[in-house]
């Protein structure tokens, strides 16, 4: 199985906005004891659209935006925030030191209600001291099991604390932000033994829990356009088709070798997923691979056959045709 980190790099590069058209949404933040000279609201599927404001404790700082869509916000990179169409709503940050030390939430009760839920998880990762970065990780030498562990439980409680609001917001916001978890701890969960294993210089089974390859047999992919509007989770496809691959391999006592040309990559995607989940794969695969300078015409061509057989999102063939101009 590959060392497959690339792809989640390069999925923080692009943005985009959906066809329908959003009604008005009001942020306001005020915060407190903030070491930093301003103040960036940045939407992650909504291009365009981006505030920023110099910072000045207490100040009150509100904007509206039109949104098409379930949007991520990011308040000074690391406070998520999600938001539909209409919402209205306001934080209350306060800081100590470099790191926020706390969020208060008003305004629409949905909006409310699982922005508070999604700080919630946040500062139970915090609490444990569970980290969601590979590289960070890698650095502070993380032991890869007691890692798989701990992402287990930190999977089953997260998720719990969001089917805490289920019944308060829309299912489609339910599984943007479910999206969200299982984007990021599912494609820990399956890359990291192999990261440690390259970087700590240690045998892979060493780095590998005896349910490895058990604990996402009964794991069921969402095709949905909610969940498949969320980067994390778009980004766990690629890596989750090399650990099925692979599981299946060494269940029939063979040895699983992965695709390494990008044309067989591309191959090896478009043979495994089918309808929404395909054309999702077969774009991020795609503009990882534009975005990494790999071999432009070999690129080019895949691109054009993924056009002709695979794609139904208009807005992966705008992205894609303006990436490659």
């Amino acid at each position: 199985m590959r060392y497959l980190l690339l792809t989640v790099f390069l999925c923080g590069l692009f943005s985009w906005t959906c066809n329908a058209k959003g009604r008005p949404t009001v942020v306001s933040a005020e915060i407190y004891g903030y070491q930093g000279d301003k103040v960036h609201f940045d939407f992650l599927e909504k291009d365009g659209i981006n505030m920023e404001f110099p910072y000045k404790d207490g100040q009150l700082m509100e904007f509206t935006v039109d949104l098409d869509d379930i949007t991520t916000l990011k308040l000074n990179t690391f406070i998520e925030v999600f938001l539909q169409p209409g919402d209205s709503i306001h934080l209350k940050v306060t800081y100590k030191g470099r790191s926020y030390d706390k969020v208060e939430f008003s305004g629409t009760p949905a909006a409310v209600a699982v922005n508070t839920k999604v700080y919630e998880k946040e500062m139970l990762q915090r609490e444990r001291r569970y980290k969601t970065n590979i590289p960070a990780m890698l650095v502070t030498q993380v032991d890869a099991k007691k890692f798989h562990e701990a992402t287990v439980q930190e999977l089953k409680d997260e998720k719990a604390i969001l089917d805490k609001v289920k019944g308060e917001i829309t299912p489609e916001m339910y599984n943007m932000v479910l999206s969200s978890i299982e984007g990021t701890l599912l494609t820990n969960l399956i890359t990291y033994p192999y990261a440690s294993a390259e970087v700590h210089k240690k045998k892979l089974e060493d780095c590998m829990t005896a349910d490895y390859w058990s604990v996402l047999k009964e794991y069921k992919l969402r095709n949905d356009k909610a969940s498949l509007r969320n980067r994390a989770y778009m980004c766990m496809l690629s890596p989750y088709k090399d650990y099925v691959r692979e599981r299946e391999a060494r269940a029939a006592g063979k040895e699983y070798k992965a695709p390494t040309s990008i044309e067989e990559q591309y191959k090896d995607l478009a043979a495994f997923y089918e309808g929404a989940l395909r054309d999702t794969a077969l774009f991020v695969f795609l503009y990882d691979a534009v975005a990494a300078n790999k071999d432009f015409d070999m690129v080019e061509k895949l691109v054009k056959d993924y056009l002709k057989k695979y794609n139904k999102e208009k807005e992966y063939k705008k992205i894609l045709n303006q990436v490659m101009q």
